[in-house]
């Protein structure tokens, strides 16, 4: 089999048209129903994200989020064309993570003065999953949080890994990974990796 050549970017407000292609042309083949989402579920508070499904201001607000650097990840290019995402942003960034942890009484292994790097979710295309393409993705956030400062890198993998759309990633690549369980809190697990 030809090993397939792929290339990651960070999110960049250049690259927004490219992010949007992605999500309204081949993200969600298969999956209409969720193509509302806009990669804002981490984003939100989790009132907000039950509440608000309309996609014409989902997709404004995360355009917004782009160009005001808020909405970070990564984009796969498989020459030039976009064929997966992974939506990873400083944990505190995220407030259906923290507003959900306050309320669990969850606290990782951090000091009050260590950041963590969170990675919310992955999107791979249709005939590009089960590739590697999700452990790339991984792989370079945990190489840039490093050089960025980060001291951990904190992941949320479905409790039921029975689940069909493991968009959070699974935990068996976490696990390959390194990374360590920090907590069960049903809905999802929570791991850590100490970056080196």
């Amino acid at each position: 089999m030809e090993e397939q050549k792929f290339t990651i970017r960070p999110l960049s407000p250049d690259l927004c048209g490219d992010w949007l292609r992605y999500f309204e042309e081949t993200a969600f083949q298969g999956h209409e129903d969720w193509s509302f989402c806009y990669c804002l579920e981490g984003h939100l508070d989790y009132e907000t994200q039950v509440k608000w499904t309309n996609p014409d201001e989902r997709r404004e607000k995360a355009v917004e989020m782009i160009r005001a650097g808020q909405m970070q990840g990564y984009l796969v290019y498989k020459g030039d064309e976009v064929v997966g995402w992974c939506n990873a942003n400083d944990r505190e960034n995220y407030r259906y993570v923290t507003e959900r942890f306050r309320e669990a009484g969850y606290q990782g292994k951090e000091a009050p003065d260590e950041k963590v790097k969170a990675v919310f979710c992955f999107l791979i295309a249709p005939g590009y999953r089960k590739m590697g393409v999700a452990g790339q993705l991984l792989e370079r956030v945990c190489q840039d949080a490093a050089r960025d400062g980060y001291t951990f890198v904190e992941v949320y993998p479905f409790g039921d890994e029975s689940f069909e759309f493991q968009y959070h990633g699974t935990l068996g690549m976490y696990r390959r990974n390194g990374f360590e369980q920090m907590a069960d809190l049903g809905y999802v697990k929570v791991l850590q990796k100490r970056l080196k």
